[in-house]
């Protein structure tokens, strides 16, 4: 297995793994309740640079050029700027949807983290996060944050084992979740 910096190509292979990974969230992002069409969609969102779906913020677990697994993160204090074109997007469209903040401020956020079914179970998911918050101590940033649902408590139960502590709960398209927070420091990762 190889973690690598996703690329445009790989966006119909990640579509589904954010599907998964954001459920109702797709639909806010997508305009969308039509399956077909919000895999479609949360493709293009991949292809296209500067936004929080970008390729450019994902990193992708690949099994000899399948992908396995992915994760979407960027910087906290980036996320109004990454979500414009989405707005905009979803305005000039007719929706009236709104796109929730989600993080702020100086932080390695990780937006989303997904696994394919076939590849459970395999330590994906905990080198995934591993990726992302060596990724963080390398550009000097101080933590690394998430979102977890409260209704997912084996998710919960994953980022305390690697170190997250909740720092308080928000409201997203509808759902409650605990906000965490893993302080980046020189000592080494570890599970």
């Amino acid at each position: 297995m190889n973690i690598r910096q996703a690329t445009k190509q790989d966006s119909k292979q990640i579509a589904p793994l954010m599907y998964q990974a954001i459920h109702e969230i797709a639909y806010t992002l997508t305009a969308s309740t039509d399956t077909p069409e919000v895999l479609e969609r949360l493709a293009m969102w991949v292809e296209k640079p500067n936004n929080r779906l970008s390729h450019e913020n994902i990193w992708v677990a690949d099994f000899e050029g399948e992908v396995a697994g992915m994760i979407i993160s960027y910087r906290g204090d980036k996320a109004e700027e990454l979500d414009r074109p989405i707005r905009e997007w979803l305005t000039a469209h007719g929706s009236g949807e709104e796109v929730d903040v989600e993080t702020e401020g100086y932080v390695q956020y990780i937006d989303s983290l997904a696994v394919a079914e076939a590849y459970g179970g395999r330590g994906i998911g905990t080198k995934l996060i591993e990726h992302v918050c060596l990724v963080a101590k390398e550009r000097g940033v101080p933590a690394v944050t998430l979102n977890v649902d409260q209704e997912n408590p084996a998710a919960h139960r994953l980022y305390t084992r690697l170190g997250f502590h909740k720092e308080n709960e928000i409201n997203i398209s509808g759902a409650r979740f605990d906000y965490m927070i893993k302080e980046i420091n020189s000592t080494p990762f570890s599970v």
